[in-house]
């Protein structure tokens, strides 16, 4: 009984999803072709009603043979059709009336624009002369028309509802300030394309009168000269435009005051498509800037109009405080940067110029929002100026984006002045780093300049944010430099830049593709050491929890960076630079402060592991001056580290390390060399004292003797020491302690 349950509900509910697509099916239908099938169904219904005229006839035809009868059906034809009249005007009186009570308020030039629409106008009219129509259908001369005539009073009472309703609904259009803003719109892209259309009729005469070679020249730079003096001496041809913007500007602001923040998105979005036409309509006119000297014919007066209208609107919206106002103009401003981003200008491989003007206005909208205690605001903000740097990668060079970078990173330090703006400088940090990888993977050309702009903003936001005041708990140094700097985030640079170089392994070496992101990484990684460095000793100083990420990251990149410099498409010269790049990045760890503190606070966030695990990384990889480093590295902490009791027994696990290292080597040059390297390095300045070496020494005998290498261990270390051979490992971890005894005196 429960399955045919089962089943009765199942089949009910595929019937219900059914029925539900098919209804959605036939709404999109109707919505597409309902006009179609109502003019269809009206004509047939005419057709027929035309067809079966004898048949009428013949029905009613002998019932107004009298000269009475026929008088009465003439007096019905004519008072129908004289208050068909009456209804007309009053009807359109009352829609006209109401539709201008509603528009009253609307700039002056679109008032009178609505308030004489074409369409309602022609409604009336087409109603009045329907009903004088009907009206003549009382002039008919016999009862032979008597069929005729009532079936025009028919279809002229059904034309003239229609007209009606046809009215009504195109009123109710022309009150829709969505309705009126698409109508404005429409008028003005059409004009623009008119004055486009003119414009090239006129230049191809010109090209008719020129030499070949000249018209070859023009092509070649992409600059239209006759188009450009054409808009020059017509420079009124913007005028209908610029007062569209002016008007989708003040719908904007006025909607805004009522809160309906739809018609003031819809607004701005009018605004960014009457820019779009008129730069596609100029197409090859237009003259970028040289940083050297002003270029004549640079400046676009329509452009400048629309950007400034813009930042009027965000000053009024700060203003009044109106938070919804000021986030739909910033995603406006965000809006013309991307529609000036497709403008081509003469010069080849040049910047935007028209572009960065628009980035330029939003950053100063932006800016303009810091006394105003609006954090939210300027998340949105800077996250619009991110997904505009990014956009513009893959459109011009990647110089241009510099300048919003470095406003993104001095917009971000809000945080480190303000408490609650800290989730301002995380979006920041969230920004920078998914433009730094957007151009590490489609950054064209060289990117070095942009890459070094880059990393220093990120560098000046982080050395500054980690001068606040750090939580042991909940640390907001990490969270707020995790989307940079995290290894445990997946949504992080790191770990995004991971899968890549994951990604690049694997592919083939003609790939030409993967040889330019190759290229981009070790621009990226071109001097990332001096940046580490400033990164480490602050973190250390600080006692900041981001040290754990800083360290990770000093040994995570260059894991990385090796990894990278065995990809089949990655250069003899790649990888050269990559593995030299990944060597002095690891060696910013022998930087950490030598003072107790600093080494009990490092060996905290798990340096010793840190330097065995990138040294395991850098052998399994093939990079043995890479693996030499890290050995260094690891000697070098185990002196520095080793000179303290700082209770993590450094000497003892960074000689762990070494002997584990040394066994792997599989030859007995290695341990005999690791022998000699710990007596020079305990007989040097600076070396661990007597007690110091004489607690690691029995702590290291202790370990080979009793330590159970067989059970899982926590340590990287230790799980290493464990796979290897048992006899060996405590043979040399005795020699190792013998060596660290002190000699008596």
């Amino acid at each position: 009984m429960t399955n045919v349950s089962d089943r009765y509900n199942k089949l009910r509910l595929n019937l219900t999803v059914i029925l539900y697509r098919k209804r959605i099916e036939f709404d999109r239908w109707r919505k597409r072709h309902g006009m179609k099938l109502f003019t269809i169904i009206l004509l047939t219904a005419v057709l027929v009603s035309i067809l079966m005229m004898p048949y009428l006839q013949h029905v009613v035809g002998d019932f107004f043979t009298s000269d009475e009868r026929l008088a009465t059906l003439r007096t019905l034809l004519g008072g129908t059709g004289t208050a068909l009249i009456g209804a007309a005007a009053i009807a359109f009186s009352i829609v006209v009336f109401a539709m201008q009570i509603n528009v009253e308020r609307m700039p002056h030039g679109l008032f009178r624009r609505l308030s004489s629409d074409r369409r309602l106008l022609g409604s009336f009219l087409g109603s009045f002369a329907t009903a004088l129509a009907v009206t003549a259908t009382s002039l008919i001369p016999d009862s032979g028309w008597a069929a005729a005539g009532i079936t025009a009073a028919v279809w002229g009472i059904a034309v003239i509802v229609l007209f009606f309703l046809y009215a009504y609904r195109r009123a109710l259009q022309l009150i829709n300030p969505i309705e009126q803003l698409t109508l404005m719109s429409l008028e003005v892209q059409q004009d623009l394309r008119r004055w486009e259309k003119l414009a090239t009729t006129v230049t191809a005469l010109v090209d008719m009168n020129v030499a070949r070679d000249s018209v070859e020249h023009r092509a070649e730079n992409k600059f239209d000269a006759a188009k450009s003096e054409f808009f020059r001496v017509n420079a009124h041809w913007t005028k209908p435009a610029l007062r569209a913007i002016n008007y989708a500007v003040s719908y904007a602001k006025r909607f805004a005051e009522q809160g309906d923040y739809e018609v003031t998105d819809y607004a701005f979005q009018r605004v960014m498509l009457i820019n779009a036409t008129y730069c596609a309509a100029k197409n090859g006119t237009f003259v970028g800037n040289n940083l050297l000297f002003e270029v004549s014919g640079a400046t676009d007066g329509f452009i400048n109009a629309s950007l400034e209208q813009l930042r009027q609107t965000m000053q009024a919206a700060l203003t009044k405080g109106d938070e919804r106002l000021a986030e739909s103009t910033l995603r406006a401003i965000a809006g013309l940067y991307g529609v000036y981003l497709e403008i081509d200008y003469p010069q080849r491989g040049g910047s935007k110029y028209h572009a960065l003007l628009a980035a330029g206005y939003m950053g100063s909208a932006v800016e303009s929002v810091v006394p105003h205690n609006m954090p939210d605001l300027m998340m949105e903000g800077i996250r619009l100026m991110g997904r505009s740097s990014r956009v513009a990668i893959e459109r011009t060079v990647p110089t241009d984006i510099t300048s919003t970078a470095d406003k993104i990173a001095t917009l971000s330090q809000v945080g480190v002045i303000r408490a609650n703006h800290q989730p301002v400088t995380l979006t920041g940090f969230e920004q920078l780093a998914d433009i730094t990888f957007e151009l590490l993977l489609n950054g064209k050309g060289d990117i070095s300049f942009a890459i070094r702009r880059l990393r220093a903003a990120v560098t000046g936001m982080a050395l500054s944010f980690m001068e606040t005041l750090d939580t042991p708990l909940g640390s907001q140094h990490r969270n707020t430099l995790g989307p940079y700097f995290s290894s445990t985030s997946f949504s992080s640079l790191r770990s995004r830049l991971a899968s890549i170089v994951n990604q690049l392994a694997e592919t083939p070496r003609e790939n030409s593709r993967a040889r330019e992101i190759i290229d981009n990484i070790e621009n990226w990684a071109d001097q990332i050491y001096v940046t580490q460095k400033e990164m480490l000793l602050l973190a250390v100083q600080k006692r900041s929890s981001v040290t754990f990420d800083v360290i990770s990251w000093a040994v995570g990149t260059p894991e990385m960076l090796n990894a990278l410099s065995n990809a089949p498409a990655c250069t003899p010269q790649a990888k050269e630079d990559l593995r030299k790049h990944a060597i002095w990045l690891v060696s910013t760890l022998s930087w950490i402060p030598d003072d107790l503190e600093s080494v009990n606070f490092a060996e905290n966030h798990r340096v010793t592991e840190s330097i065995f695990e990138a040294a395991l990384d850098g052998d399994q990889r093939g990079c043995d001056e890479f693996y030499e480093t890290c050995k260094k590295l690891l000697m070098g902490w185990a002196k520095k580290g080793g000179g303290h009791n700082s209770g993590w027994g450094i000497l003892e696990r960074a000689a762990s390390g070494l002997i584990a290292l040394a066994i792997r080597d599989g030859t007995t040059t290695s341990a005999d060399a690791l022998k000699i390297q710990f007596r020079e390095m305990l007989v040097a300045e600076g070396g661990p004292s007597p007690e110091l070496r004489s607690s690691a020494a029995a702590d290291l005998a202790r370990s080979a003797d009793e330590f159970r290498y067989s059970e899982p261990a926590y340590s990287r270390i230790d799980s290493e020491l464990a796979r290897l051979d048992q006899g060996a490992v405590r043979t040399l971890m005795h020699e190792i302690a013998e060596i660290l005894r002190p000699i008596p005196n």
